[in-house]
């Protein structure tokens, strides 16, 4: 009669060790008994050598079981096993599916685990959630049109990264009545693209962080403007084109946020002054970016003057007479569909080299432990 029916799956082995026992007997006396060596019961005891059909009538005889017995508990066990590893690849399945695990991890924004439950445990600290099915939020992208659906979890991702940086950047005390001071001194900037390594600093000596953190793949992301408390301002970039014109604005955009205190933003493809299906808020932050860097009537004057034939060496002198640069003007152009985006873009210089570095980057190489 068999002594026992195990209610939950476990170890053959140790049933076959309690069974042993309950004999009386040692190892080397079943060895002695089923004509097997020593080692080889010491394996089947210890896990190591699965239950054969063979092992199984061995057993059987020994112990006055049947062999269904410790086929089943073999069978059982093995399925357990089986079902943890497949729970395990669901559970991963689902991590994967929903936040971008493996750019986090080569990012350093989390160390990676092969457990499961403690990569779990990373991403929800990480986001700020308690589970990970828990919902995002849904109301921190601004974006043209509906096309890319809800906030994605990447999105996100990227937002909390560069709120987690701005906490370890310094900057003196805001003072929201000196905002349109400070655009003015980052005016003064915009005439050559090695000046741009002066952004941080003024932002700084203005209350401002600047962190700069590239997008993850697919997000999308130009920039974001958020706040740490009431007095800390902060302005996020992805620097996602390698564009002057493109960060003068994104630049001024998020300082318009800034200036009017609007909810936390991540700006999803942001066209230079272009207002598409964008919130009131966006829209106000495209047309005052612009302005800020070209005074739009000063722009149409311009343009009347020029249409539709906008030489390069006409654009220069514009450029030189508003004290801007003239990829700026370029970009202005695009974002107006007077120009096609092919048109003039030997003046749309980088920039990107002159800033990574000057304020907290995470990205290029970057991976800022703070």
């Amino acid at each position: 009669m068999d002594r026992r029916i195990p209610v939950e799956p476990f170890a053959p082995g140790d049933y076959l060790q309690d069974m042993i026992t309950a004999k009386g007997w040692t190892q080397d006396d079943l060895a002695e008994v089923t004509g097997r060596s020593r080692p080889h019961i010491n394996r089947l005891v210890a896990g190591k050598t699965a239950i054969t059909a063979d092992s199984a009538h061995e057993l059987a005889k020994a112990f006055g079981t049947t062999p269904e017995l410790w086929m089943n508990l073999q069978t059982s066990y093995e399925l357990a096993i089986a079902t943890k590893e497949h729970r395990d690849i669901e559970r991963r399945s689902l991590l994967f599916g929903r936040f971008p695990v493996r750019e986090m991890t080569k990012r350093g924004w989390i160390e990676g685990s092969k457990d499961v439950s403690d990569l779990e445990r990373q991403i929800c600290a990480f986001m700020g959630i308690a589970d990970i099915k828990d919902e995002m939020p849904t109301s921190l992208v601004a974006r043209k049109s509906t096309e890319y659906g809800s906030d994605t979890p990447a999105q996100i991702a990227w937002f909390r990264r560069a709120k987690y940086l701005a906490q370890a950047v310094g900057a003196a005390e805001y003072d929201e009545s000196r905002i349109d001071e400070c655009v003015s001194e980052l005016r003064k900037l915009a005439a050559h693209s090695a000046e741009v390594r002066k952004v941080p600093s003024v932002l700084a000596s203005f209350g401002i962080r600047l962190v700069l953190v590239e997008t993850i793949a697919k997000a999308k992301i130009d920039g974001a403007a958020f706040w740490l408390n009431d007095n800390a301002p902060v302005v996020a970039l992805s620097l996602r084109y390698d564009r002057i014109d493109n960060f003068w604005h994104n630049l001024m955009h998020e300082l318009i946020h800034i200036k009017y205190r609007d909810e936390p933003i991540i700006d999803v493809d942001l066209g230079e002054c272009a207002d598409g299906d964008l919130p009131a808020t966006e829209r106000r932050a495209n047309s005052e970016a612009c302005h800020a860097l070209i005074d739009q009537e000063k722009m149409a004057s311009f343009i009347l003057r020029n249409r539709p034939l906008y030489y390069q060496a006409k654009v220069v002198q514009f450029a030189n007479t508003r004290g801007i640069h003239p990829g700026i003007v370029v970009g202005q152009l695009h974002g107006r569909g007077e120009l096609d985006f092919k048109q003039l873009r030997k003046l749309l210089v980088g920039i990107r080299s002159e800033i990574v570095g000057q304020a907290l980057t995470d990205g290029w190489g970057n991976s800022p432990t703070v």
